[in-house]
């Protein structure tokens, strides 16, 4: 009898910020600390078009979190307090207070913006490294205001950040969201006219103080049927 397949055909994809696969894995020492952040981050993605956080209650009595510390000595529900600690401590996760209640975001982008709006301090963008490094990519930006990624259409997000300046990708979502055009292929139609055509009045590069939503509507209005 052939093994189970632990991600068949169709599996849905949670994306992950870079970090947590790279610099922040090898930092963290603690099995709970690693599966708290990584748990907490495919429950925000769950929720996204409804809430950025997860409270810490929510957290504790996990069944999935429940089984995978069910082995630590100090059992499941105080290895998961104690995981949730270190990363708050760490920085990878955040924790405000809401309605009596400890609740717990992402220390990313919208993390930080949904912390702000509830009333807390506004948390400083990490220290990058390099100019920009810290700005939203193109998987980013379609998950926040798109919708799920698969496999064939990330090939696709690839290929056109290596092809169009950041700016112009930046530029495009904005005006498919404003437009209420949340496609890809709607995005892709503006992208492809500016390197035709030219963006903003012919001249590639260029950006206007005011974008028209139905100016675009009605120039890539059909990439949206």
């Amino acid at each position: 009898m052939p093994p189970t397949l632990a991600f068949p055909k169709g599996t849905k994809y949670v994306p992950v910020p870079a970090q947590a696969l790279g610099p922040l894995l090898a930092e963290i020492d603690s099995l709970a600390e690693l599966k708290c952040t990584l748990r907490l981050i495919g429950m925000v993605h769950q929720r996204r078009s409804k809430r950025l956080w997860v409270t810490a209650s929510e957290l504790e009595n996990d069944a999935i979190l429940a089984d995978a510390l069910a082995q630590e000595p100090e059992g499941s529900k105080q290895a998961i307090i104690k995981g949730v600690q270190l990363a708050v401590t760490r920085g990878a996760l955040l924790e405000a207070e809401q309605n009596n209640e400890k609740v717990l975001f992402l220390n990313d982008e919208p993390g930080r913006k949904a912390i702000a709006q509830l009333g807390e301090v506004v948390v400083e963008e990490p220290a990058s490294s390099a100019q920009g490094e810290d700005r939203p990519n193109i998987f980013v930006l379609y998950e926040q205001n798109i919708g799920s990624l698969t496999p064939l259409l990330a090939e696709e997000l690839k290929e056109a950040e290596s092809e169009y300046p950041r700016q112009w990708i930046e530029d495009a979502f904005r005006i498919a969201v404003s437009s209420n055009q949340r496609k890809w292929r709607y995005i892709a139609g503006i992208l492809n006219s500016w390197a035709t055509e030219g963006k903003d009045n012919g001249e590639p590069g260029r950006h206007s103080q005011t974008t028209d939503p139905k100016e675009y509507l009605r120039r890539y209005g059909h990439l949206a049927r």
